[in-house]
């Protein structure tokens, strides 16, 4: 069926219309791997591509990073259903924790796990459910044609039915739904759409699949903390067994790890931590949910820290000499944190790709996309590649020579050069600014040098992104930052590869400038060494460490470069804060390798904003 019959929503710019019908095309005989740079337009592109599709009865998954992106591409399908001549019914579909009526009657947030505590021991008698099951006339809702799901989460609400499984039942008539890459990729939450899409005869359409090649798809995380937590529970329920048993991992723990520095990792034996007692560890989990069950009658949140540690350490049991997870302790803060870290992504991936009639994956920054291509365990495709529309109108891009963050540690005098040419750029461009780190290490090391102090001198509002913060919280952040962009008087500060790196929109005024503290490559710790040599294993001694260790911080880079260039019509200075920039050049966008100027950290106060050039 031609696209001819479809009218596009938008104005077209370059190339749109060629690509959707390429895109049309290739999926005839092969999955498609498209990279076009920010501003291009890949979303409306798609699903103009996807429209035969949809008119012929089929329908499609769109999996994004988070769940709070889920809404996105669920906007740009009403247009298409307003502006064209194109009928289908679309939803976003969250989790029970965004979901669950009885859950909000806590009063508090609620993870996962406990929200889906509350919902399978509770839902035989919650009101909401009975009421839904009882039945429900939703036509009125679903003659909207597209739905997010605040809309569908309201709707029940007012009705006093359960938003999750009325979503449930959407399903079953959507011809599109949005939701996050868990759904996809995890075989535990995957059954969810199962029932309600046939897959074999879905298309998937992967939002930023650069985020795949880093998906931890088995892992889990607990830290001292954690383990402390659950001593508290044993001792309150007195299990004096169970507090002295933690008690001695604990003294492991401790022992095991007092050497490691800020940052460094080792592999650890989790029998050798529990000085192999398996058989205390289904205790602990016996224990933990006597907690749970006793928080959830006292109206309290129904978490138990011997529940996860006890689940923790039956995991890390199960896969310890698994090839592709590795088990490792790090030292993050101070504390100890001890990850499951799965690795196998090409293994685990390749089978969730089969199950769909074609995938399309897309993203601003998927180069070399043979690599990606095999990381993620995708066979056969076909490539679809943009050049970007950016010119010396749109950006002006700097390469620093005598700045670096390469080294075990950044010393005083580099961090004090870092600052100096922070504070010359932020004079010299008067807008908002991102310095975006190599890591949190450098981050911390540049704020000790009196970055924040050197910026508010100049007048700027400094926000910083922390470890720890939280969605919601890094929401507040990016929306105070946003209304500084008139005054332009606005400098975040946060790590490549982190919240505001990657994944958020600041056109415009929002942000003009982009500095690049460093290049983020890993520290080499044994963590990035076990990577490194499971890849080398995979994929030979040649492609193992770019695959696992240039290429990611690279394409975190490029991320992070992107967030300044938004459409056509923006203007921003980019400036590449570490000579070694130089040797990775065709890893970069086609913009920077064309725009680039090598400069020194002593001369940033001459660079020539894009906005100070007469366009032609």
């Amino acid at each position: 069926m031609s696209l001819s019959k479809y009218k596009f929503p938008y104005k077209p710019r370059p190339r749109q219309l060629e690509v959707a019908s390429e895109i049309q095309e290739t999926l005839k005989t092969a999955n498609v791997i498209l990279e076009a740079p920010t501003g291009f337009g890949k979303t409306p592109v798609v699903i103009y591509s996807l429209l035969p599709f949809l008119d012929r009865g089929g329908r499609i998954v769109w999996a994004v990073r988070t769940g709070n992106e889920t809404d996105r591409p669920i906007e740009e399908f009403r247009v298409f259903r307003e502006k064209s001549n194109a009928r289908f019914i679309a939803m976003s579909f969250r989790g029970k924790k965004d979901m669950c009526l009885l859950a909000k009657e806590f009063g508090e947030t609620l993870d996962y796990s406990e929200v889906s505590y509350i919902c399978s021991r509770e839902r035989k008698r919650c009101p909401y459910y009975k009421r839904l099951e009882e039945g429900v006339d939703y036509s009125t809702l679903l003659s909207r044609g597209v739905l997010t799901y605040s809309e569908v989460y309201e709707w029940a609400r007012k009705k006093k039915v359960c938003p999750y499984f009325l979503q449930r039942e959407l399903l079953k008539v959507a011809d599109v739904v949005s939701l996050s890459y868990n759904y996809v990729v995890d075989e535990n939450l995957s059954w969810t759409i199962k029932g309600a899409f046939p897959l074999s005869q879905s298309i998937l359409v992967v939002d930023e699949a650069h985020n795949l090649t880093q998906l931890n798809l088995g892992g889990d995380t607990v830290t001292e903390g954690t383990i402390e937590r659950a001593k508290r529970e044993a001792e309150e329920l007195e299990a004096r067994d169970m507090a002295e048993f933690i008690d001695k991992i604990q003294e492991n723990v401790e022992k095991e790890f007092s050497s490691l520095g800020e940052e460094e990792s080792q592999v650890f034996s989790p029998l050798k931590l529990i000085d192999g007692r398996e058989e205390m560890i289904e205790k602990m989990k016996t224990l933990g949910e006597e907690v749970r069950d006793m928080r959830f009658r006292e109206g309290k949140r129904p978490h138990s820290s011997l529940y996860h540690l006890a689940n923790f350490l039956e995991e890390a049991i199960s896969y310890e000499g698994e090839k592709g997870v590795a088990l490792i302790a790090e030292k993050i803060d101070g504390k100890i944190h001890l990850n499951i870290w799965d690795m196998r992504s090409s293994e685990i991936l390749s089978n969730v790709w089969k199950k769909f009639r074609r995938v399309i994956f897309m993203s601003g920054t998927l180069s070399p996309i043979e690599a990606f291509a095999e990381t993620i365990g995708v066979k056969n495709y076909k490539p679809i590649s943009v050049p970007s529309p950016y010119d010396e109108t749109n950006a002006s891009v700097y390469i620093v020579k005598d700045l670096t963050t390469r080294g075990e540690e950044l010393s005083q005098e580099m961090a004090r050069k870092y600052v100096e040419a922070i504070g010359k750029v932020l004079e010299r461009v008067k807008g908002n600014t991102a310095v975006f780190t190599a890591s949190y290490r450098i981050q911390l090391k540049l704020l000790e040098a009196g970055l924040r102090e050197t910026s508010q001198q100049k007048g700027y509002q400094v926000f910083v992104e922390k470890r720890e913060m939280s969605g919601q919280e890094a929401g507040e952040v990016l929306q105070e930052f946003k209304k500084l962009a008139d005054e332009g008087k606005g400098l975040l500060v946060a790590p490549m590869g982190g919240r505001f790196a990657e994944g958020i929109d600041l056109p415009g005024k929002e942000l003009v400038c982009v500095f690049l503290a460093g290049i983020p490559f890993e520290k080499p710790t044994v963590k990035t060494n076990l990577y490194i040599s499971y890849y080398e294993e995979l994929y030979g001694e040649g492609k193992g460490r770019l695959y696992a260790y240039i290429y990611p911080a690279l394409r975190k880079a490029s991320q992070a470069i992107g967030r300044a260039l938004r459409s056509p019509r923006d203007q921003a200075v980019i400036i590449l804060g570490d000579h070694r920039y130089n040797n990775y050049l065709p890893l970069l966008p086609d913009y920077v390798r064309e725009l680039r100027q090598e400069i020194s950290h002593t001369k940033l106060d001459h660079i020539q904003p894009p906005w100070e050039r007469i366009r032609l």
